[in-house]
């Protein structure tokens, strides 16, 4: 059988990292003016960090570049002073994200020790952020405290969200007279930032040969898609945190049959490209939104035969992707940010309540179908302080945590794949507000960030940076420290020191973060329920149902 995904909240499809903004204060001196490929920049220095904030790696998508793979910026001859964020892509307002934006917005930051020199060859971290390709941007993520403890170069960018960034169209397809692809233009945008890291990030003291991709949610979902995409480029590592749940992707006439539908929807019954781009940004963005704005809109990349040519995890399973050292990852509760975030979106909307026994039934049945039965007898309500809890448990064992497993056992046929589970239960929550029917969401979906970027803030909710005790500040050093040793050296080190063994089917054996001590997990398998979910999981993967994992 095949899943249909999660309902009843946030779409499994359009999972989202928190969006956060990032405030800079260019309180320091002036960098060296630095060469790139567009022109020479210059930065700002503080703290003994190098910044270049808002630098152009694509001409801006707009008007006839928009649903265009990019190209490159134009030359400029004098300085450019990046000191400033660019604009980040158009998305909508939910309590994470303080909507708005502007198409003009393809744009990295290049942050770094001020003493690296073009000689330094450092190990160039490229951060992909998530949001459920609708929300986010680059500039919530500050990389000082990786790049003070790693001694790396770290990059963040901007990609097109939305059906800005993954909208299928014949008379987009038909422009495409090499390819003939349409949709795949925030992956694309993520592709030009590396072509744009190697051509230039020497100049900045990193090594454009040794490239580690990170990313979270929708940016581990990239990360994922990066690495089997044909159209990447080499990468030294990856890692992937959150980010299987995306088991299959759309096809190009899947991508292109729904463009055509949403064409009619805003007027153009003629189907031409012409008038796609008249349609405005703010309802493109409305119209591609989350399960929040009542769309229905699949948002994704989609096997095109040119930038994706399988299906992800058959590709894995094949072999076809890049057999590089690679961490991946999921916290032990992921979903209940989800149900969370439901019941405040409920209290928003007048109707205050968490999920009742009857909307957990109809959920799983919506989820199954036939199999519902078997689902609602494997996690009984019985089992679970409310229908929250029961919500909670099964969107995160399906949606999440046995999609791990699954590419982590068909990833290590082909290289080294270190596994981890995020599993510190009372992590400081900077994301939701408290929520009366879910006393804590515990170690659930995106909590790590802040353990990889402590300034990190929801500065739309007025949360954070978070509040650590003494020893999660001690896990958010060891993880940080395990990131960039496999940037610097292929291998990561345990967060509590130590070796971190390589992943194989037949241990089943994961790196557990916990405060304040760590260890190695055997249980994750049973814990999560992963032999039960295995037929319905190889089957949405259009996988063989012996396949080991």
């Amino acid at each position: 059988m095949v899943m249909r995904g999660i309902g009843l909240g946030i779409a499994v499809a359009l999972v989202a990292g928190p969006a956060s903004a990032r405030m800079v204060t260019t309180v320091g001196v002036p960098t060296p003016v630095v060469q790139t490929t567009g022109g020479p920049i210059q930065g700002y220095q503080l703290g003994g960090i190098n910044f270049f904030l808002g630098v152009p790696y694509a001409a801006p998508p707009v008007g006839s570049l928009r649903w265009v793979a990019p190209t490159p910026p134009s030359f400029q001859g004098a300085t450019r002073q990046t000191v400033a964020f660019g604009n980040f892509c158009p998305q909508g307002l939910s309590q994470l994200s303080p909507g708005g934006g502007s198409e003009d917005c393809l744009y990295l930051n290049v942050e770094g020790p001020a003493s690296a020199t073009q000689g330094s060859k450092l190990p160039v971290m490229v951060w992909i952020h998530g949001g459920g390709l609708t929300t986010g941007s680059g500039q919530e993520y500050n990389g000082t405290s990786l790049i003070q403890g790693g001694n790396v170069i770290f990059v963040s960018l901007n990609y097109r969200l939305g059906l800005l960034g993954f909208m299928g169209h014949p008379a987009l397809a038909a422009e495409d007279t090499v390819h003939h692809s349409s949709g795949n233009y925030g992956m694309l945008d993520q592709q030009a930032a590396l072509a744009w890291v190697r051509a230039n990030i020497a100049n900045f003291g990193g090594d454009p040969n040794n490239l580690t991709i990170f990313g979270e949610s929708a940016g581990g979902q990239s990360v994922i898609t990066q690495l089997y995409s044909p159209l990447t480029g080499k990468l030294k590592a990856a890692i992937i945190e959150s980010g299987a749940y995306a088991r299959t992707y759309p096809t190009q006439a899947e991508a292109q049959s729904q463009g055509t539908s949403l064409a009619t929807t805003f007027g153009c019954t003629d189907q031409t490209a012409a008038c796609l781009r008249t349609i405005p940004a703010a309802a493109l963005v409305v119209a591609g939104g989350s399960d929040d704005t009542g769309s229905s809109s699949v948002i994704a990349p989609n096997v095109d035969g040119w930038m994706l040519t399988q299906q992800p995890f058959q590709a894995f399973a094949a072999g076809n992707f890049q057999h590089i050292p690679i961490i991946d990852g999921s916290n032990h509760d992921e979903y209940r940010l989800f149900v969370s975030e439901n019941d405040l979106l409920n209290a928003i909307g007048g109707h205050p309540g968490g999920y009742t026994a009857a909307d957990y039934i109809a959920l799983v049945q919506g989820l199954a179908g036939s199999f519902a039965p078997q689902v609602l007898a494997e996690y009984p309500l019985s089992k679970y302080p409310s229908p929250n809890y029961a919500v909670a448990a099964v969107g995160t064992d399906y949606a999440f945590s046995c999609g791990a497993l699954l590419l982590d056992a068909l990833m290590s046929q082909y290289t080294s794949v270190y596994a981890y589970e995020f599993n510190d239960i009372n992590p400081p929550n900077i994301f939701l507000p408290p929520d009366p029917f879910m006393t804590s969401i515990g170690d659930s979906h995106a909590i790590e960030l802040p353990y990889l970027f402590p300034t990190y803030r929801n500065v739309t909710l007025n949360l954070g940076p978070a509040a650590f005790t003494l020893p999660q500040q001690y896990l958010g050093g060891g993880m940080r420290a395990a990131w960039t040793s496999l940037a610097r050296y292929g291998r990561p080190l345990n967060p509590r020191g130590g070796a971190w063994g390589k992943y194989s089917v037949a241990a089943h054996a994961f790196a557990s973060f916990v405060a304040p001590s760590n260890g190695t997990e055997t249980g994750f398998y049973t814990d999560h329920k992963c032999n039960f979910w295995g037929p319905a999981l190889l089957s949405e993967a259009g996988l063989p149902p012996e396949t080991q994992y």
